[in-house]
């Protein structure tokens, strides 16, 4: 398997090398679930996070060109201090986010559903359940939202309708 995280590149699937997710964890306190795992499952851990965070999310500004296969990098976008995002770069909340999430999806499969979901409460006598419909399986982390919060707004997901902005 082959991971490309060329900049705006026509075939590129990751927002981040292996490597540079490497370096990441390698500042992290809970990291042993993604250095342990093979280079095959970094990649394909890596390739899913990008796609989902592609499909989750209404990125700010404008893709850069049509070509590119990812949604970054994106025109007309600004950080945090109000400074111009060059069409060159993605932000580094960004890949860190991918990283993060990647190990996320080494560590557990977050895209399945989860038992009890959904459950707002079970009465054993006579069987009373009640369904708690803001109890939604999510399958980014919350740390996750947080690090992406000001680069665009999360879509609600499953089952939901419109578009939520993440606030940090």
């Amino acid at each position: 398997m082959s991971l490309d995280a060329t900049i705006g590149g026509a075939s590129s699937d990751s927002y981040i090398t292996v490597a540079a997710s490497d370096t990441y964890h390698s500042n992290h306190l809970y990291a042993t679930a993604w250095t342990g795992a093979s280079t095959d499952d970094k990649e394909k851990a890596l390739k899913m996070a990008t796609r989902i965070l592609d499909e989750r999310l209404s990125w700010i500004g404008d893709k850069h060109t049509e070509a590119q296969a990812l949604r970054w990098p994106r025109s007309s976008v600004r950080d945090k201090d109000g400074y111009s995002v060059a069409t060159t770069e993605i932000p580094t909340d960004i890949t860190n986010a991918t990283a993060e999430f990647a190990r996320h999806l080494i560590s557990s499969d977050l895209t399945a559903a989860s038992e009890g979901k959904g459950i707002g409460a079970i009465k054993a006598d006579k069987i009373n359940v009640k369904f708690n419909a803001g109890d939604r399986l999510d399958v980014l982390p919350e740390i996750v939202r947080e690090m992406i919060g000001h680069w665009g707004a999360l879509s609600t997901g499953r089952g939901g309708i419109g578009v939520a902005r993440v606030i940090r």
